[in-house]
């Protein structure tokens, strides 16, 4: 009878131990799709739901060295971010006023012509100020969000902001070529938001547009156009997305994919720019990434 309450005792403690360790594994906080199945060398999900911030993630496989991962489907939306606020209190650098260069309240936004101007007015809740005719919608993508801004979301979820080199790899999803559809910027407009002709007709200034037309003079909801091979929405155009270029680096963020406002080159998936942690534009937005087995 001892032996047999011993036994017992052991495998309680040993189901508590296993339960302990499940729920800091980052895929105890994870919903799987089954529609979207499992990847045939890992066994992880393809495509999952993060529970605690609703982020919907998607599975990028390891590659060599270089461990997979999974990254946000879409862009990180104003619905998204909504939510976030609602819970931390946390305000924005354009909302506290952290300095960006000489400026301090809001952020850079577009003006009439297509270029940009600062707006006192300008933080995630009020879009395009300086236009005046934009609705803000929580499936757009979130902007005027700077890099403290996306660290500060991602931390507050358990995520983090993906390398740039992880970043490209979901992007190329597979691909060598100069775009993740293949050479050809006028194939553009079926996959990316980029600077083309509903671009131009809005704004005059715009320089030599895309020759084809997504509908989107601006920002497009997250997910309109056709995602890449391995499901990933948006990585090319709509909001260029802050990674981690190199935490070393005066400079540690980079800009990829471009935008709205992007041409052929700034859309190219090796094209990196740059600016500080506090910087905020219309064009700028961030996805989330989670490690795993960390």
């Amino acid at each position: 009878m001892y032996g047999t309450r011993t036994s017992l005792l052991a495998l309680a403690l040993l189901g508590l131990l296993l339960a302990s360790c499940a729920s800091r594994t980052p895929l105890a906080g994870l919903e799987p799709d089954p529609k979207a199945g499992v990847d045939a060398a890992s066994g992880l999900p393809r495509r999952a739901t993060h529970r605690t911030s609703g982020v919907v993630l998607r599975l990028v496989p390891s590659a060599g060295t270089a461990a997979a991962f999974y990254l946000a489907e879409s862009e990180l939306t104003v619905g998204s971010w909504r939510r976030f606020a609602k819970l931390s209190g946390y305000l924005s650098d354009a909302e506290r006023g952290v300095p960006d260069d000489r400026f301090t309240v809001g952020a850079f936004s577009a003006v009439p012509s297509g270029n940009r101007e600062w707006s006192e007015l300008a933080r995630w809740d009020r879009i395009f100020p300086l236009l005046g005719t934009e609705e803000l919608r929580d499936e757009l993508p979130a902007l005027y969000l700077s890099a403290a801004d996306a660290e500060a979301y991602a931390a507050h979820f358990g995520l983090r902001l993906p390398t740039a080199a992880e970043w490209e790899r979901a992007a190329r999803a597979g691909s060598t070529t100069r775009f993740p559809w293949g050479d050809d910027p006028a194939m553009a407009c079926r996959h990316a938001n980029l600077q083309d002709r509903a671009g131009a007709r809005r704004f005059p200034e715009f320089n030599v547009p895309l020759p084809c037309d997504d509908g989107f003079a601006l920002v497009a909801p997250v997910a309109s156009l056709e995602p890449n091979a391995w499901g990933f929405f948006d990585l090319i155009g709509n909001v260029e997305e802050w990674c981690v270029a190199n935490a070393r680096a005066a400079e540690p963020y980079a800009l990829t994919g471009g935008s709205w406002v992007s041409d052929a080159d700034g859309a190219a998936v090796d094209h990196r720019a740059s600016l500080s942690r506090n910087a905020r534009r219309d064009f700028i937005g961030f996805r989330p990434a989670l490690s795993i087995g960390e």
